[in-house]
This record gives C-alpha cells, structure tokens and sequence, in this order.
C-alpha cells in the first residue's frame, strides 16, 4: 500500500489537498481504487520523521512550518527511512527549490502556493496518477528488498527464506541437534542448534522456538498462544517469562495485536 503524507502549516490547504487525495483513490483513470491510504496529517515535522519506517510514501510537504525543522528536513529524512517515496512540495516560497537540488532530495515536483487553486489541484491530480503509477512498476519490478534467513542444510551449502514467508524455527523434539523451519507451504528440517540462529528479526518465545513477530495474525494473551494462519492450526505456546517481550515487540512495531 502507498501511504500518503500530507504536512501542511494552512488548515484550508490541508483540509483541500486531503479531500483530494481521498476523492483520487476512488476517482481515477483506472476502473479500480487506488491501493492508497491517508497514513498522516499534521503540522508537526517532527511527528512525520518519528513515523516513518521502510514502507512506500507519496508525501506531500510544505516547506516554511514556523519550526525548526523544515519541510527539506523532512524529506530528507524520508529519503534515508522510507523503502519508496515520491515527494512533492506544495510550497509559497519559491526560493527553497535549489535548496532540494543540493540536499539530493530529487522531488517528485514542486508546486507554488501562489497558483489558483484550481491549477494546484490539477497538478496534484497528475502528480498522484504518476506517483501510483510510479509505485505499481517499483512492486510489479520486484525492486522491494526482500529480507531473507539463511539456514545451511549441509556444510557448505547455503538456502534462503523468505522472511515474509516464515513464521517461526524450532528445535525438533527427540532428536540430537536439528531445526525446523515452518512458514508459507514451508516445512524443512535441518541440522543445527537454537541458540546459534542469531537474527534480529525473530524472537524466542519460549526454550525452543524462535517466531518471526510480523507473520502473527493473532495473539491470545490469555491462552498464550500465537496463532500464524487463517484457521488458527499453526500456532505455537508463549511462555509466561516472554509474554512481555512479545506484547512489546507488537507494541512497538505498531501490529496491533
């Protein structure tokens, strides 16, 4: 999904360029709505840098905010952050363009605030037909990095998973040093120990298993229990001493379990 920005000092500009955006996701040139959501408006540039993570943004910035930080500030921490990102300054001062050039911020375009308004909404009509546009040949080009887990099912010989794909690995019961890695039609076994699989990505939740925390669907804090497919038949248990630690993670990377 292609997440939409708006960061905006003028509640008249906001409220309009917001009205937009919904009216585009529904009213397109295509005969289906647009994978886009309103993901945040504010006026607060500290509020956008603090949210920001590896997805896909079109943000649409001012730049002069009554702050210390600028709406140049932002985008350039957008550009560190954000997986993809089309940046589009809709802006009354003119004179910042050079200063986006020379910060590499490559803006999507640059709109002034001194056109009639409804010159400002056509270009920004264009502008986010060509910024989803931009997005669907980024994802359908597979240009996404995919984080991956690498196990090694013989000595020398190196396999990768897909971390949207797996769900968790744990050690085999009544057996001498092996792992199962379980995912997405995923089932594999392999020789090694839990406590060699060093990766920041998945958490150990209780002495034998380690779960990927982004492939839960949902988590019974009463029962202890994560569940990590539709009809609730892949699960595993939580210990009591790591339940914390899960409700934490959740918590922080905003899954809302």
């Amino acid at each position: 999904m292609l997440k939409v920005i708006i960061l905006e000092n003028d509640d008249y500009q906001a409220d309009y360029t917001e009205r937009l955006v919904s009216q585009r996701k529904l009213i397109n040139a295509t005969p289906n709505s647009y994978d886009i959501e309103l993901y945040l408006r504010t006026n607060d540039p500290q509020e956008v840098i603090d949210s920001i993570k590896d997805e896909a943004y079109l943000a649409i910035l001012d730049i002069e905010l009554e702050n210390q930080l600028s709406g140049i500030d932002v985008a350039e921490q957008i550009r560190k952050k954000a997986e993809f990102a089309e940046i589009i300054f809709v802006t009354a001062y003119q004179e910042y363009l050079p200063y986006t050039v020379s910060h590499r911020i490559e803006p999507f375009d640059y709109i002034s605030k001194g056109e009639q308004i409804e010159s400002i909404a056509d270009r920004l009509r264009t502008d986010i037909d060509e910024a989803y546009a931009r997005y669907q040949n980024y994802m359908n080009s597979n240009q996404k990095h995919q984080e991956k887990f690498t196990y090694e099912p013989t000595h020398g010989v190196k396999r990768q998973v897909d971390f949207e794909n797996l769900y968790y690995i744990e050690s085999v019961k009544n057996t001498n040093r092996r792992l199962r890695i379980v995912g997405k039609d995923i089932r594999i076994e392999y020789r090694g120990e839990l406590g060699q699989v060093n990766n920041k990505h998945l958490l150990k939740v209780n002495q034998s298993t380690l779960i990927n925390p982004k492939a839960i669907r949902e988590f019974n804090r009463k029962e202890r229990v994560v569940y990590f497919d539709e009809n609730q038949e892949i699960k595993i248990t939580v210990s009591y001493r790591k339940i914390k630690s899960l409700v934490n993670f959740l918590e922080k990377d905003n899954n809302g379990l």
